[in-house]
């Protein structure tokens, strides 16, 4: 995460920052979760948005005001909303009294993103952000494990392209398809994600033992950020960049995570 604030923070420095675009699973939310967990992440709900309304501040102070940050919902922020109306259907979507607001307990309000200025993209798995008329930004549903789940994308949808998350893996995929009058290529691409791949975050895979630990799995995840670049002619060239054990080489640069 720090990695990716300095990235920020470099490429608006050297040239600027339109977007900033979080894929969605902003938010783990294992309590309201279907995976074996330690019993410690019980407490961990509010701490987490704490932090992700940090986070959200510290992109903001990163790009700079007149950035656009997008926060896409995922099926991990969903969470939330499917945990309560399974739980307690009455309580959802209740307000403070006679305000025109979001629901209290949706994750825009916790967060508060009305007040950094963060758009969110709701209606998982359905919600996009469009970038141009042919790149869109999605979480997405499609996670191949095994096989590439970029190319499941142009494959399914070869006229346009898409940056995607849910896989939590590096990818890049093109194709190439044509029309009477040209020729169209499609990319799809996967920054991979931001939270630890050392085994801590509990997944399909993971476990926990019998004196709640956890166990852990290390799941096919990489850490990386994403940076899209578009000319005048809405063409878009696309930048991948690894995170290894809080370091990352970007345009000839070595950044290093201040807090691992």
């Amino acid at each position: 995460m720090d990695v990716a604030l300095q990235i920020i923070h470099f490429l608006e420095e050297t040239d600027r920052v339109d977007w900033v675009i979080n894929l969605g699973d902003f938010l783990d939310l294992p309590s309201q979760g279907r995976f074996d967990q330690e019993a410690g992440f019980a407490g961990t709900t509010q701490k987490a948005i704490d932090r992700g309304h940090l986070f959200l501040q510290q992109q903001r102070a990163a790009a700079g005001a007149d950035a656009h940050i997008v926060l896409i919902e995922g099926n991990h922020d969903r969470r939330m909303e499917k945990y309560i109306l399974s739980n307690s259907a009455a309580a959802w979507g209740l307000k403070r009294a006679n305000m025109d607001e979001l629901p209290v307990m949706s994750l825009p309000y916790l967060l508060r993103l009305d007040e950094i200025g963060v758009e969110y993209i709701d209606a998982y798995p359905a919600g996009a952000f469009w970038l141009t008329p042919t790149l869109r930004a999605v979480h997405g549903n499609k996670a191949r494990s095994n096989g590439s789940t970029a190319a499941a994308y142009t494959n399914a949808d070869p006229h346009i392209s898409t940056i995607f998350g849910h896989a939590h893996r590096l990818e890049i995929q093109s194709r190439t398809v044509f029309n009477r009058d040209a020729s169209i290529q499609s990319v799809a691409v996967s920054p991979g994600c931001l939270c630890r791949v050392d085994g801590a975050v509990p997944s399909v895979n993971g476990s926990t033992h019998t004196d709640g630990t956890p166990a852990r799995y290390h799941e096919n995840w990489q850490q990386g950020v994403l940076v899209t670049t578009i000319d005048e002619d809405d063409k878009a060239f696309h930048e991948l960049v690894q995170i290894k054990d809080g370091e990352a080489w970007f345009r000839g640069v070595r950044f290093r995570a201040k807090i691992k």
